[in-house]
């Protein structure tokens, strides 16, 4: 199971946003997990915590785009893009597009349905691209 969630890590380019901080963006082809970024970057749990639970992240692959946030916490039902954060994902949803080259044909996602831990979790809450434009 942990190589499949690996492989799907390694698949998907994993971003995170930090408001009034920027965009991050996991390298392509590495299986990091949006904690693993994080750790990388310095931050201790706290801090990891903090931005898990209350900023934008989420992933681009095969032309979809798929935006949440959560503290990690697989008993959830689902996690989701809490509204107050919309604001961030539309200041930096124009670096998206030219970064992971989204066409009018791109699927956009405001969450997932939590699942098994190493499965491709269901996306929810489709919107269009003009919804952060």
């Amino acid at each position: 199971m942990q190589q499949a969630l690996n492989d799907y890590h390694a698949q998907r380019r994993a971003f995170i946003i930090i408001p009034e901080g920027g965009l991050i963006v996991g390298e392509s082809g590495q299986p990091f997990s949006h904690r693993d970024i994080l750790t990388n970057l310095g931050l201790d749990k706290e801090q990891i915590t903090h931005v898990l639970q209350n900023y934008p992240r989420g992933y681009f692959l095969d032309n979809t785009l798929v935006i949440y946030q959560a503290d990690d916490n697989l008993e959830q039902k689902s996690w989701e893009l809490k509204p107050e954060n919309y604001f961030y994902v539309r200041k930096y949803f124009q670096d998206l597009k030219n970064l992971f080259r989204m066409t009018a044909k791109t699927k956009i996602f405001l969450g997932v349905k939590c699942g098994k831990e190493g499965e491709v979790w269901p996306t929810i809450n489709e919107v269009k691209s003009s919804f952060f434009e």
